[in-house]
């Protein structure tokens, strides 16, 4: 398959330039003029980057032309080459998706929670499990210890596959909501050393008594 490519320049100015002083350069591409003519301003970083990727060509060079009317060379501060991969996974479900980043948003996790939250598979968020039947889906969640507070995120209420949730030794307060009852797969969920309170739902009781539920 043919690669694709994204490069982004970055450009600042770092002299304080006279009045008599002026800088300003072209970028070419394999020969052709790419982006230009460019004067970065002084300690304003500017990024250049096309949005359509490089593609097609076994070698890409890059040059930068100091303009006629520059009384300086060119500067580069930092470039990044991007390269395209192509997963051959489907991306994860999108209410899942949607799910999962409302929680991370909640509770401020800072674990690697980038990307897809399944996809690929070698890269899943830490504390999750996935399905990979067909589109993957949530199935475990374990934010057990993760410095969580307030009450329990509604949004969980949206993982619909979830089979095991562990939300134990956190700081949660509040009441045992009821729509977890709600989540049709659940096998496991562990509020140990929390600080909740009320009762628990009727519905998970039944369910822990009837063994379909460990609690």
């Amino acid at each position: 398959q043919t690669n694709k490519f994204y490069v982004y320049m970055y450009f600042a100015e770092v002299e304080k330039l006279q009045a008599n002083q002026f800088r300003q350069f072209n970028i070419s591409l394999n020969g052709q003029h790419w982006s230009g003519p460019h004067s970065p301003a002084y300690l304003e970083a500017s990024t250049v980057y096309k949005t359509s990727p490089l593609t097609g060509q076994l070698e890409y060079e890059f040059l930068i032309h100091k303009a006629r009317n520059s009384s300086l060379p060119p500067i580069i501060n930092a470039i990044e080459v991007y390269k395209v991969n192509e997963l051959p996974q489907l991306q994860t479900n999108q209410d899942d998706v949607d799910a999962v980043k409302n929680i991370q948003s909640t509770y401020k996790i800072k674990r690697n929670w980038q990307g897809d939250p399944c996809a690929p598979e070698a890269y899943l968020w830490n504390g999750l499990n996935c399905s990979y039947n067909d589109s993957p889906r949530i199935i475990s969640m374990n934010l057990s210890s993760s410095g969580l507070t307030g009450n329990i995120a509604p949004y969980i209420s949206n993982l619909s596959m979830l089979q095991f949730l562990d939300l134990s030794n956190n700081s949660l307060v509040g009441e045992v909501p009821g729509f977890l009852s709600k989540l049709p797969l659940l096998r496991v969920l562990n509020l140990k050393k929390n600080k909740l309170i009320g009762s628990v739902p009727v519905e998970l009781i039944l369910r822990s008594k009837d063994g379909s539920l460990i609690l």
